[in-house]
């Protein structure tokens, strides 16, 4: 019998909801030595890059296009900021994603086969790239809480435009864990509470059912972020007692149903 739903969890706590994956080019300015919230949950330790634009004049480099990819001197390129010619005096314009492709995080430039590039070809590129600051001298990154801040002596400067990098934990549910874990809960109440069907669409079981699929998924959350290590691990314990909190709210909540114990009846004498 069903006594919760998808939409009833969904409404409880919006674990499918969190973000994840790698994010690039927030924009971040610091007023003076304030935390700033970047968005989605708890960071990947490690994965925070904070970079600015480097020079004001654009880097030049003569390099040889053959089958492969050609890394360049530096990587984390600024997008639409590279020019790629067949000479210095730019006698050929080469077009990007018809003759060329370009890799801006890592810095590679590789020919397109079928472009105007020859292999082997002696060319020449023009690009921009960001200089990168340095976690701990000019910035401190709270991973479980997802905010950064300057640190005194830090190079980054009042009023500057930073873009951050940064990648976040993913969910570990999706629609079918949810809907498994629903279905869990739905068939929990019945087994132990409601094995004759007669309490139908209590709204007390109701809400007991919602807590319990909803202490599932938080364990199952939880479990995830014990497994990515890092700033995951300081999130298991948060999880495991949003779960335990839920389980205790169901336990309260189906009380009243669960038959009492049968009273054992004073000797007599006889």
């Amino acid at each position: 019998m069903s006594y919760t739903n998808k939409d009833l969890v969904e409404k409880q706590i919006n674990l499918n909801g969190l973000p994840g994956g790698v994010q690039r080019d927030y924009p971040v300015i610091f007023t003076g030595w304030e935390e700033v919230s970047l968005p989605g949950h708890s960071i990947v330790e490690g994965s925070v890059i904070v970079k600015a634009p480097g020079s004001a004049e654009p880097t030049r480099e003569n390099i040889i296009l053959e089958s492969g990819s050609v890394a360049l001197g530096h990587d984390r390129l600024v997008p639409n900021s590279i020019t790629v010619a067949s000479d210095s005096s730019l006698g050929i314009i080469y077009v990007e994603n018809s003759d060329y492709s370009i890799d801006y995080v890592n810095g590679k430039v590789t020919r397109i086969n079928g472009g105007n590039i020859v292999s082997g070809s002696d060319i020449v590129i023009w690009y921009y790239y960001y200089s990168r600051y340095t976690e701990g001298a000019d910035y401190s990154v709270g991973y479980q809480s997802g905010t950064i801040k300057r640190v005194s002596g830090s190079a980054i400067q009042p009023g500057q435009l930073i873009l951050i990098d940064y990648q976040l934990l993913e969910s570990q549910l999706n629609d079918a864990i949810i809907v498994e874990a629903v279905n869990q809960a739905n068939a929990i109440v019945e087994s132990e509470i409601d094995k004759e069907q007669t309490f139908g669409a209590d709204p007390v079981l109701q809400a007991a059912a919602t807590c319990l699929a909803v202490s599932l998924l938080c364990r199952i959350e939880g479990s995830g972020c014990l497994r990515a290590g890092g700033a995951g691990e300081k999130d298991v314990k948060s999880w495991l007692a949003l779960a335990e909190s839920y389980r205790s709210d169901f336990d309260r909540l189906i009380k009243k149903f669960r038959p009492g114990a049968a009273h054992l009846n004073h000797p007599t004498y006889s």
